[in-house]
């Protein structure tokens, strides 16, 4: 038993050693690298889904666009409706300064009436 010594082996030996290492360690990385692509995928799926839809995601962002520009437009058309209001009453002021009928229109509007005049309120 002392003597006994390994058998050299063959080549087709090694090349059959090698390759069953080579095809074994290929098996245990494809199925570590299919795993892995099951991993990445569900985590850019779920990373794409947040991006899109997530609180601060481009849909709510573009919600957020579109609430600013109706609000936007209906600062506009107030801002029209102001300034509109604004030359009505300069136009008033310019009156009541220059034209005396204005003024008297104006002060019968609120109620006064000239010395001595007489004013009836008829109720309905």
């Amino acid at each position: 038993m002392l003597g006994k010594r390994k058998r050299k082996k063959t080549g087709t030996q090694v090349v059959r050693d090698f390759t069953e290492n080579l095809t074994t360690t290929a098996t245990r990385v494809y199925k570590h690298s299919v795993s892995l692509k099951i991993i990445c995928t569900t985590c850019i799926v779920i990373f794409s889904f947040s991006i899109c839809f997530g609180f601060y995601g481009l849909v709510s962002r573009m919600n957020d666009i579109s609430k600013r520009e109706q609000n936007i437009e209906k600062l506009r058309n107030e801002l029209i409706e102001l300034k509109d209001e604004i030359e009505k009453k300069q136009e008033l002021k310019i009156k009541l300064i220059s034209d005396p009928l204005t003024i008297e229109g104006v002060a019968r509007s609120y109620g006064m009436s000239k010395k001595g005049e007489r004013s009836f309120y008829f109720l309905d």
